[in-house]
């Protein structure tokens, strides 16, 4: 699916003499954001573009272009070849979207878009209503089984690291799987609260900003997490290799000269090594990865694509609650 990415970040990070990036960025600059304000990608923008500003002494601003799996965000960066419109992108949107949804894009995204860094990571808690007649996942799900039959969980839309995960702690506990589609990790924890969704599956930031309102029953990180001490990991659970990674990453437009992209990822890397974009992640429990090219970004995404189209099948027949 992203053929040739890494070929051609190869010879971006050949690239030698004056360049243009020493003088990027001379105008504003725009993080587009593909989801609304108050999930994972929204927090990581905003801390991305704080820092962003202290460095560059340049206006970086937040832009929401949600809907459409994704793509309206990736769409407003296509073409940018001046790099003043960049994109704050996720595991769902420029990992699974391009596999799970490629007939959706009016152009071609292996064309068009530049993996530049991985930014974070953000664990996800498995929360239910504070009213669920169980405190641990394993009998939630017996007691859904002994009742409706069904696991019914939040999504922005068909097609993200959720559904996989879902369907496969359906399968374990035998259950019958099927959505419900809102918009944005807030609308979700909604959903669940008035009960249109059993359960949910949303990033530290969202949870540990609610707490209080759910019952959290696990966490999808590999040791337990200081806002949530005394709630089990997935692992410890029985649940071991479901969780997947949520990640943010930054992506620019294909145009976009060798040397910016170098100048990006340099930036990043600056900006996520500061105190206070340290300090900000640490707050949620979220964890900074920054990537050690944009190269090894492409070729993280490509790994992952794998999973995806093994996965589409199941994911794209799942039904609508």
């Amino acid at each position: 699916m992203l053929r040739g990415i890494a070929a051609a970040l190869l010879v971006i990070a050949g690239s030698a003499g004056p360049t243009q990036g020493a003088n990027f960025p001379d105008a504003p600059v725009t993080l587009i954001i593909p989801f609304p304000q108050g999930g994972s990608t929204g927090y990581t923008a905003k801390v991305l573009a704080d820092e962003l500003q202290k460095i560059w002494r340049q206006s970086v601003s937040l832009e929401v272009k949600s809907g459409n799996f994704g793509i309206n965000a990736i769409e407003a960066i296509v073409g940018k070849s001046d790099g003043s419109r960049l994109m704050v992108g996720s595991i769902i949107t420029n990992s699974m979207t391009p596999v799970m949804h490629p007939e959706k894009m009016s152009f071609s995204y292996d064309k068009e878009i530049i993996p530049v860094s991985r930014l974070a990571e953000f664990p996800s808690v498995v929360m239910v209503r504070t009213d669920a007649p169980a405190d641990d996942l394993k009998s939630y799900l017996a007691y859904l089984k002994q009742t409706s039959g069904k696991l019914i969980y939040g999504t922005d839309f068909v097609g993200t690291y959720v559904d996989v995960d879902a369907i496969q702690i359906g399968k374990i506990a035998g259950l019958r799987v099927a959505y419900h589609a809102v918009n944005g990790a807030a609308a979700i924890l909604n959903a669940l609260l008035e009960g249109k969704i059993n359960f949910a599956l949303l990033n530290v930031a969202t949870a540990s900003d609610n707490i209080g309102k759910y019952k959290a029953l696990a966490v999808t990180a590999t040791r337990r997490l200081a806002n949530f001490p005394g709630v089990p990991t997935m692992d410890e659970l029985g649940f071991s290799g479901i969780a997947s990674v949520n990640w943010q990453g930054l992506f620019a437009a294909r145009g976009v000269s060798p040397d910016v992209v170098q100048t990006l990822h340099a930036a990043v890397a600056k900006a996520m090594a500061t105190p206070e974009a340290g300090e900000a992640f640490a707050k949620v429990n979220a964890g900074i990865a920054v990537s050690v090219s944009p190269a090894a970004f492409a070729d993280e995404i490509k790994a992952e694509i794998v999973r995806w189209e093994k996965a589409k099948p199941e994911v794209l027949a799942l039904p609508q609650e």
